[in-house]
Formats: C-alpha cells, sequence, structure tokens
C-alpha cells in the first residue's frame, strides 16, 4: 500500500504555464430542476493541482464557446446522468468544443481534455462520431471501487500511468481504489472493433463488473492531449457521501492527486488567455458560491439559472 504519497507530475510535462485555468462543462439538473450545474468535487479536484475553474454552459451560444475555448486551458468533461444524444444542447456544446480542440492541437496549440464518467463516454463518442458505442444499462457498477486491470504495455507507455511511481501502480492494480458509478460503459471489443476509437485512443485499462462483463475504465488518445477515466478520481478526496463505496485511504487520495496533477500538467502547454484581466476575473467560478448538500449525492453544488448564468 503507497502510504500518502503525493505524486508531482513527470518530467515528460514542462511547465510553461503556472496559471492554468480549465473549463468545467455544466449539464442539466437532474428530475424537476431547470437549472444547471457543476459538482463541487470537481472544481476542487482541478484547483488542488494549481489551476483556477470556469464554467462552460453547454447553452452558451456557438459565438460565446468559440470565444471561451480562445481563453481557457482546457476542458473537463465530468461525470453526471444528462442525455448526450446527438440533437441536445449537450451533444452540440461538446462537439463543438472537441473539434475546436481537435483543429487547434492540429495546429500547434496545445488544448488538452479529461473526461471522468459520463465525460469519458462522452469523450469516446465524439471521437467515434457514434452514440452507439456506448452500451446503455449494460453494467452493475454503481458505487462499486475497484482495482485496475492495466493493459500493457499500453499503460507503462502512457503519460498518464507512464510516471506513476511503482508502490502506487501496485496500489492500483491490487486495493480497490477506483470507484465506479456508471451503469453505462463501452466494452473493450467495441474500442478494438470501431475503426475511429482504435485509430483514436489507446486503452490503458480494463474492468469487470460483479457478472463479469468487462468495460475501459481508462484511455489515452495517440495524437492529441485527451485522456480519460470511467472511474471517478474527484471522489476520493471530495466527496463523502455514505454508502457509496468511496475509497479514503493514504493511497486513494494520492491517486486522486496523482490524476488531478496530470489533468493540470497538461493544461499548463496551453497559452490561451482571456483578454483583459477584467474578462478573466469575471469568468471565474470564484463568483459563484456551491450550495453544501448535507448527505446528499455530492457535498457540494454550484447551480446556475440557464437564463443569467448566476447561482440560483
Amino acid at each position: 500500500m503507497c502510504a500518502g504519497v503525493f505524486v508531482l507530475l513527470g518530467s515528460a510535462l514542462a511547465a510553461v504555464n503556472d496559471r492554468p485555468i480549465l473549463g468545467i462543462l455544466t449539464q442539466p439538473e437532474s428530475g424537476n430542476g431547470t437549472g444547471t450545474y457543476i459538482a463541487a468535487s470537481y472544481v476542487k479536484f482541478l484547483e488542488s493541482a494549481g489551476a483556477r475553474v470556469v464554467p462552460v454552459h453547454f447553452d452558451a451560444s456557438r459565438a460565446e464557446l468559440k470565444q471561451l475555448f480562445g481563453s481557457i486551458n482546457g476542458l473537463l468533461l465530468p461525470g453526471g446522468g444528462a442525455d448526450l444524444s446527438n440533437g441536445t444542447l449537450i451533444h452540440s456544446a461538446g462537439r463543438l468544443l472537441y473539434d475546436l480542440a481537435v483543429a487547434a492541437n492540429d495546429a500547434g496549440d496545445t488544448f488538452p481534455i479529461w473526461g471522468t464518467c459520463m465525460g469519458f463516454q462522452f469523450l469516446s463518442l465524439l471521437a467515434a462520431r457514434n452514440g452507439s458505442v456506448l452500451c446503455q444499462h449494460c453494467y452493475d457498477t454503481e458505487g462499486v471501487a475497484l482495482p485496475l486491470h492495466f493493459d500493457e504495455p499500453a499503460a507503462t507507455k502512457s503519460r498518464l500511468y507512464g510516471h506513476l511511481p511503482a508502490s502506487l501502480k501496485q496500489s492500483l492494480a491490487s486495493e480497490a481504489l477506483t470507484l465506479n458509478a456508471h451503469h453505462d460503459g463501452i466494452a473493450p471489443s467495441t474500442f478494438a472493433s470501431n475503426a475511429r476509437l482504435a485509430a483514436a485512443f489507446d486503452v490503458l485499462s480494463t474492468n469487470v463488473d460483479g457478472h463479469g462483463r468487462a468495460f475501459v475504465s481508462s484511455i489515452e488518445a495517440k495524437r492529441y492531449p485527451f485522456a480519460g477515466t470511467q472511474w471517478h478520481p474527484e471522489k476520493n478526496n471530495f466527496e463523502w457521501h455514505e454508502g457509496v463505496g468511496i475509497p479514503h485511504s493514504a493511497a486513494a487520495v494520492a491517486v486522486s492527486q496523482y490524476v488531478a496533477n496530470f489533468v493540470v500538467g497538461m493544461a499548463r502547454q496551453s497559452s490561451h488567455r482571456f483578454p483583459t484581466a477584467a474578462a478573466e476575473s469575471a469568468a471565474l467560478i470564484y463568483n459563484d458560491a456551491p450550495v453544501y448538500h448535507p448527505g446528499g449525492y455530492f457535498e457540494q453544488t454550484y447551480v446556475f439559472d440557464r437564463t443569467h448564468r448566476r447561482r440560483v
């Protein structure tokens, strides 16, 4: 077991931007909610590695999204339960931002994307340009912590896991340190058989649910600074809901910090800037306050009115 080692990002990513700002995509509130939200754990996750955060409103205009894209240093696609189907506003926003990121990186303008759980699925279907790659209601992995089954040699050669200290990698492979909270997922056979997915990503780890059904749990893009996990690295440090099975051991905390450092490390390679200090200040999530939910699924959320895009 790794005793609380907080790992800095490896030397493969040399810092060029010490003031990175990442965007987190909002999503609709579930149930009868009329607003949008971001779970505060994602904000804290990025802040813990030295980044600041701005909300990226999925229902913003294309012009607004394009302008914001030019100002932020990366995008986090979070977990949740949004409808990612083609034709929805969130799919439209994700498609625009993904295509902008591909074009920017092709032009030598670094822009990373990280996806967690639903965000991992979103990143995959955007790359595949086919929603059918997602197997819906196929897995029994809601509130289940698992060790990772690393795919070698891809994991060792990857940017994401290639700099893991041996002790922490051993902990990830042998201890239940990765919290899964999903019924949907993508099978390893789909990544192998879908030409777009196979060309876009290396599979770094897989897992199986309680019924022996395999799903991909970590990916990294071959050409771009895009990566994601089906599991939730942010929950180990910043969510405390009882009964969900979130690991909080020293090794689990180290895993969360390692991934946060990796994500923000990618963003440090981006030179995007807000046009003015005032514009930057106005965009930051510091202008909003999280709402505490005692006993809730999320400890805190940022909730936005869909008309004024300010905290409700």
